[in-house]
């Protein structure tokens, strides 16, 4: 089905809104970034399930969605190639997850970050390591930032 603001579904309906299984294609910077996919499970009218999203810039989510968002465990590839895999909570990181940084800018290629996460950012216990000099920050972070150990 095309819709008149350029998205486009195809797949399973049940009173007249999308649910089960289905594709949809967005062309107009809604529900996500123009020109971004999302293959997967549908419920009451929205993303709900396991899926998979995809965006025009390279970043690609596999995993939980729940009412739209990003919910529950998935994995997620970023454009500069960082890779998280771990929990979601309403399209953030929160809970335990595994970061991989591999851009080569702030943080050295292969340096992760292992432990909690809340409102996407590091909170909790984790431990840091970097690979250009093998130092660890292991203990408690806040907010993004290694308090202690």
């Amino acid at each position: 089905m095309n819709y008149p603001d350029g998205r486009r579904y195809e797949g399973e309906y049940k009173d007249n809104k999308r649910d089960g299984y289905g594709i949809m294609t967005l062309q107009d910077g809604g529900m996500f970034e123009d020109g971004s996919r999302y293959e997967g499970e549908f419920k009451n009218d929205e993303p709900n399930g396991q899926g998979v999203f995809t965006s025009p810039d390279g970043q690609h989510y596999q995993g939980g969605f729940k009412d739209g968002k990003l919910n529950g465990k998935g994995i997620m590839n970023y454009p500069d190639g960082r890779r998280y895999e771990g929990e979601y909570k309403d399209n953030k990181r929160d809970g335990y997850g595994i970061m991989t940084y591999q851009d080569g800018g702030f943080y050295q290629e292969g340096s992760r970050y292992e432990g909690e996460w809340k409102n996407d950012k590091r909170d909790g216990q984790g431990v840091m390591t970097y690979l250009d000099d093998g130092r660890r920050l292991e203990g408690e972070f806040k907010e993004g930032a290694f308090i202690g150990g």
